[in-house]
């Protein structure tokens, strides 16, 4: 979905086993595991009907998050399988959220499971003005640093779900050359976001709302990025260089390796079924 942005958080350093449990989780529900990375297995977005994305990210101070959007329907059955609970947060251009899910794969009470995960300088009721919307707003430096979320106008994302990775991160880039291009030069990029048809997800009402959320909990520092479109294109251009060290050095594939340099240490789970 253009404009999305999806993340689970695990209490739990053992990134391994998240990874197994998510794997099994998937493959329950009728999923098949792929690689179309470099040196994968090449099965490519076209054969499959439905598709999860999503990256296993190294631990941090006791937590693990996964990154891309789930399959809703199984999270109960991952809460249960991992005998942990999970925080669902996402944010997209129709809303945003937190929910937490039980090791007995329940959907827990928001405000009661969060409680026991606020920082020590919080309280419930700190909490409670967050989830309404009535608490001040952190900067966005504050937890992580800005990242523009661009959504793709409906046609071109849809365009970017039946390419691979680098593909679709050539196309982006060329679009936006090309806005920045009719508007002469690159000091109007809040004028090039709206004509690409949406604006920062983080500074809209929900946005502030999650942040505003996550600022009253122990989750580690960062919790936002890399995001997943990000992710995905330094992964890309890693298992590139990885697989074939001297291939071709493509334009921009130094700035998506920069922006998160040490992408070969998340996990992708990529599943499709037919």
């Amino acid at each position: 979905m253009a404009g999305s942005w999806h993340s689970l958080y695990i209490p739990s350093g053992d990134s391994a086993a998240i990874e197994a449990a998510l794997e099994r989780v998937l493959l329950q529900q009728g999923y098949k595991r792929y690689d179309p990375f470099p040196g994968g297995s090449g099965l490519t977005a076209h054969i499959w009907q439905r598709r999860v994305r999503q990256f296993v990210a190294p631990p941090v101070e006791g937590w693990t998050r996964v990154i891309g959007e789930p399959d809703r329907a199984g999270l109960p059955d991952l809460a249960a399988a991992l005998g942990t609970v999970l925080l669902e947060a996402w944010l997209t251009d129709s809303g945003g959220g937190l929910a937490v899910w039980a090791a007995d794969g329940q959907r827990a009470d928001l405000q009661a499971a969060l409680g026991g995960w606020l920082r020590p300088d919080r309280g419930p009721d700190d909490l409670a003005r967050a989830l309404a919307g009535d608490a001040p707003v952190p900067s966005l430096a504050a937890d992580g640093p800005q990242v523009l979320a661009v959504p793709l106008p409906p046609d071109v994302a849809r365009m970017a779900e039946d390419v691979d990775p680098v593909q679709a991160g050539k196309m982006m880039d060329r679009l936006t050359r090309q806005v920045f291009g009719k508007l002469g030069g690159s000091g109007k990029q809040a004028e090039a976001q709206a004509m690409l048809g949406g604006g920062d997800l983080w500074n809209g009402e929900e946005g502030r709302r999650l942040r505003a959320a996550m600022a009253c909990l122990s989750i580690p520092a960062g919790w936002r990025e890399p995001d997943f479109a990000g992710l995905q294109g330094a992964y890309q251009v890693a298992r590139s260089r990885r697989h074939n060290p001297d291939g071709l050095r493509l334009p921009g594939d130094d700035e998506a390796l920069a922006r998160v340099p040490d992408a070969l240490e998340y996990r992708p789970v990529y599943a499709g079924a037919r």
